[in-house]
Formats: structure tokens, C-alpha cells, sequence
């Protein structure tokens, strides 16, 4: 896919904020501090698109982005960030539980980036059990790859792959170098 155009479309918090005009969705997850807005913003070849923060946490609601104004890019909040009050959290967790499992229907694919250095954290897990169990098309991205030594790479990638359940795809990705930048646009496909 060739990306031409990419803008901020509308947050959502509620049920009333969602499209009126469903378009097809590719969703993007993961943990707070995992580079999801670097990542948007180099597949996107926009600087600042997609928000980042100098701390973690910045993102509260999705945020819908219209591609090519045929496909949305839905940018979910973060999880996992420890310094939120339980409550905050929580509401964070309902949030994203509640976009991916019952907002909406038009998920195309889901990406889920995961540390690379880190591999599959249990809040990760949590992420990947939902959405095996909701059969939801999922591609994880192995972002900062850049990050790891050589030496330590391939055994990184296949310790993550060894912790996913079969059919899932990883993407090694790094927004300093634009590694899987192609990789991801492939497989946004209609």
C-alpha cells in the first residue's frame, strides 16, 4: 500500500464518538513506551501525526487518523504504564477491550508491537490471549530492533515467536532506520 494522505480524523471515548461512516480499520497496540507513535508516524512518512510524549501515557482515547481517506488507523492508548492510579488504568484496560471487542467490526488487521529487547511482557500476553480468542487478524511488530545487537536478534525474534500462539507474523521494526517500514504497508491490504 502507498500511503498518500494521512490526517487526524476524531478521539474516541464513548459510543457516540465513533464514525458515523464505518471505513475498513487497521488497529495499532501496545504497551506504553513501546514507539506506537514513532511507529505511525514512519509508516505514515509524517513527523507528527501521531503524538508522542516526553513521558509514557499521552494517548487516552483512539485516535482515528483517515489514510488515503479510504481507511482509518485507530491509535489506542498504551497500556501498562505504571504510573497511573489503578483506577486510570483500569479505565485505560475497558477502554481498549471495549474498541477492539465490541466498537466496531471493520478491523482489518491488528498490530500489536512488542519491545524487541523485552519480548512478550504478561500485560502483552493478556493482549495476545484477547486477540487470538476473538479471532482478530493479528501482525505483531517487533519494534526497536535497532536497539539489539546482532548477536542477540535472531534469538530475541525467535524467543517471541516461540511465545505467540501459531499463525501470528512478526515484523522486525525500527522507526530510527525504516526496517519493516514495507513489511507493514504490504500487509495493510483491502
Amino acid at each position: 500500500m502507498q500511503i498518500n494522505s494521512a490526517e487526524y480524523f476524531r478521539s474516541i471515548l464513548l459510543p457516540s464518538d465513533l464514525p458515523e461512516y464505518p471505513l475498513p480499520q487497521f488497529a495499532f497496540i501496545g504497551r506504553s513506551n513501546v514507539g506506537k507513535s514513532s511507529f505511525i508516524n514512519t509508516i505514515t512518512s509524517q513527523k507528527d501525526l501521531a503524538r508522542s510524549g516526553a513521558t509514557p501515557g499521552v494517548t487516552k482515547k483512539v485516535n482515528l487518523f483517515l489514510i488515503n481517506r479510504k481507511i482509518y488507523f485507530a491509535d489506542l492508548p498504551g497500556y501498562g504504564y505504571a504510573k497511573l492510579s489503578l483506577q486510570e488504568r483500569k479505565k485505560l484496560e475497558e477502554l481498549i477491550f471495549w474498541y477492539l471487542g465490541e466498537a466496531t467490526n471493520d478491523f482489518k488487521k491488528i498490530f500489536l508491537l512488542v519491545d524487541s529487547r523485552h519480548g512478550l511482557t504478561p500485560n502483552d500476553a493478556d493482549v495476545v490471549n484477547f486477540l487470538h480468542g476473538h479471532g482478530l487478524p493479528t501482525v505483531i511488530i517487533a519494534s526497536k530492533v535497532d536497539k539489539l545487537k546482532n548477536k542477540d536478534r535472531a534469538i530475541k525474534l525467535r524467543n517471541l515467536q516461540n511465545s505467540l500462539p501459531e499463525g501470528f507474523t512478526i515484523i522486525p521494526f525500527s522507526a530510527e532506520t525504516n526496517e519493516g517500514k514495507q513489511a507493514v504497508l504490504e500487509a495493510i491490504k483491502l
